[in-house]
């Protein structure tokens, strides 16, 4: 394999490789800064695939290659057997240049994971098993990926967004599922952690919201302002103590 040049037009950008580490706003800032006044660095070549012609490394660079409207662009052209052997590819490549955040787990779990179900003569493995060699694979605990599974496969849709966009990790994520199965029975136990109670007054504090979102659009003719602010009130108090 050698690095050559290619037209930038010629790249495609196409999923599940352009979704695998969504490009970093900061991280893009700089690049593209840099090319805007050294040009593009040969040393960190755009891999694409031969035979599809489709990028599998290096969306960052790409886009701010873009961004400065460079014509063309160094690439390394590596063939691959299949989509799968690509991916892994790429997801090993970032996983050797970064330290995976929460939200990057996640999504790397369900892309393995997914790669595996395909897999016809692979090895049987325990759960535990499974769980120790994605651990390895992704640098981390398998406590964290333990939990992290449970999320993919029992959290509510909201949940696992809130932990795909960063906004909550993957423990807070597990601690409020886990709450909202206590409440529902599905799970037997009391409530041990501050999280939990976290995840009680948000569920709450949404219903409330949404229960004065569906009067306020009904009207509000039946209900006296000097009422809603007394109830105001009380909740100021109760949250006061």
């Amino acid at each position: 394999m050698k690095i050559t040049t290619m037209p930038i037009s010629d790249v495609k950008v196409e999923k599940p490789f352009s979704t695998l580490f969504p490009v970093g706003e900061d991280t893009l800032e700089g690049i593209r800064l840099d090319m805007e006044a050294n040009g593009y660095d040969d040393a960190f070549p755009l891999i694409v695939w031969e035979e599809t012609g489709t990028l599998v490394d290096g969306h960052t660079r790409f886009t701010a290659a873009l961004s400065v409207g460079l014509d063309e662009v160094p690439t390394l052209v590596r063939s691959f057997d299949n989509e799968d052997d690509a991916i892994l590819y790429a997801f090993h490549l970032q996983r050797n240049r970064r330290n995976l955040a929460d939200e990057d787990i996640l999504r790397c779990l369900q892309v393995l994971d997914a790669i595996d179900e395909k897999k016809v003569d692979g090895e049987k493995r325990t759960k535990k098993e499974m769980i120790k060699e994605r651990a390895e694979e992704l640098g981390t605990s398998q406590s964290k990926i333990d939990k992290a599974k449970k999320v993919m496969e029992n959290a509510p849709e909201e949940i696992r967004e809130q932990v795909e966009t960063g906004e909550k990790s993957i423990n807070q994520a597990f601690n409020e599922m886990q709450e909202m199965r206590r409440e529902s029975g599905e799970l037997k136990g009391k409530t041990t952690s501050s999280l939990a109670c976290g995840a009680r007054y948000s569920k709450t504090l949404g219903k409330l919201i949404e229960e004065l979102t569906r009067i306020r659009d009904e009207g509000w003719e039946q209900i006296s302002m000097e009422k809603a602010l007394l109830d105001v009130e009380t909740l100021k108090n109760i949250i006061e103590g």
